[in-house]
């Protein structure tokens, strides 16, 4: 059988068509190829207050090692607090207050505090006692036994550092150098820069706002509940 010129044509369009086609179709990923494609995506949007995606509100606190209002609400509000619900509560410390610091000629600090020079070294203490435990739990745990008894900061460090397991000769030898008066200034420099400026220790920030200071002193786990929506957390019922 002889095909006409006309057929030929057609059929070899209807190839080229299908070839086209063919090629088209191989470069669609499969459902499976398209999945691994979209799965490392992270979609990290939190509805505050849903069960399993908990995000802790970061609890700033601006205290000074000799101050009785910092002593009470390290001991009574912010451990109890974080022992309630820890997966609530990010602390972060920082040891200042009231204080200034003085840069000298030869470039270490002088620093004068509100409770005098005992207060300055306790400080000093707890900066050190911050950066070299990393544990949360244990670094706030630490922090709130020095506080406690913190008249003689070196004695009052080792035993809370023999307390809970802690390596105290880090902790001691950062106090006594320069490591110790540079994290110091750090921490002037952050109070120093709070707005409104510090008129009151402790300062409180739950995720970096200063509202609510006298709510914080008397009831932070409370006020930290506050910061979610509904559904709240199980630990605030």
């Amino acid at each position: 059988m002889v095909l006409s010129p006309v057929v030929r044509v057609k059929l070899v369009i209807f190839a080229v068509i299908c070839f086209v086609l063919w090629q088209a179709i191989r470069t669609v990923p499969s459902s499976t190829s398209f999945e691994d494609a979209i799965g490392d995506r992270k979609y990290d949007q939190v509805v505050p207050g849903a069960q399993g995606s908990i995000v802790p509100v970061k609890v700033t606190v601006f205290y000074e090692s000799l101050c009785p209002d910092s002593r009470s609400f390290i001991t009574k509000q912010l451990l109890p607090s974080y022992e309630k619900a820890p997966r609530l509560i990010d602390p972060v410390l920082v040891p200042y207050g009231k204080a200034e610091t003085q840069e000298l000629p030869d470039g270490s600090y002088r620093f004068t505090c509100q409770h005098g020079p005992l207060e300055c070294q306790g400080n000093k203490v707890h900066a050190c006692g911050i950066a070299n435990i990393k544990d949360k739990e244990v670094q706030l745990k630490y922090i709130a036994c020095m506080i406690s008894d913190n008249m003689k900061p070196e004695a009052i460090g080792l035993s809370c550092a023999e307390t809970y397991g802690v390596p105290w000769d880090p902790i001691l030898k950062c106090s006594q150098d320069n490591q110790g008066d540079v994290l110091l200034k750090n921490y002037g420099e952050e109070t120093h820069d709070l707005s409104p400026a510090v008129s009151f220790i402790p300062t409180i920030l739950l995720n970096g706002s200063q509202d609510n200071q006298a709510a914080i002193l008397k009831n932070l786990l409370q006020e930290v509940c506050n910061q979610y929506s509904y559904p709240k957390p199980e630990e605030c019922s």
